[in-house]
Parts: structure tokens; C-alpha cells; sequence
């Protein structure tokens, strides 16, 4: 055993649930171009489901190596 070798450097930990901010605007800018007052908007469930699919996206855009589909 080599009693004088460095330590192998603990994992990094996971990366944060928030988007650099670059990336976040880009995703919430786009969102508000096209959802509010487009005919997603007029029905509250088809509402509710697009704007889940972009919250998702911004969850794999900040954890890109996060394989949960």
C-alpha cells in the first residue's frame, strides 16, 4: 500500500435543480411567447399538462445526466 498517495477525490455532488439562469430565462422566455392566450391556454388541463412538460424540461436541462423518463 502507498501511504503517501493522494486520495482519490470524493464525487461531486449532484448538480442543482435550478438552471444556470441563461438557460432558465431562454426556457421561460419561449413559454411566455407561446402559452399565454394560445388555445393551450383556454383549457385548464391541457394547460396544466404543457406546463408540467416544461418544468420537466427545465429539471433535464439543469441534470442532464439524469436518466428518469
Amino acid at each position: 500500500m502507498n501511504d503517501t498517495a493522494v486520495p482519490k477525490a470524493a464525487l461531486p455532488a449532484a448538480a442543482p435543480e435550478i438552471l444556470p439562469y441563461s438557460l432558465e430565462a431562454i426556457v421561460e422566455s419561449w413559454w411566455a411567447d407561446h402559452f399565454p392566450g394560445s388555445p393551450v391556454a383556454a383549457v385548464t388541463a391541457a394547460w396544466n399538462h404543457a406546463f408540467a412538460a416544461k418544468e420537466e424540461l427545465k429539471r433535464r436541462l439543469a441534470n442532464p445526466q439524469q436518466e428518469e423518463h
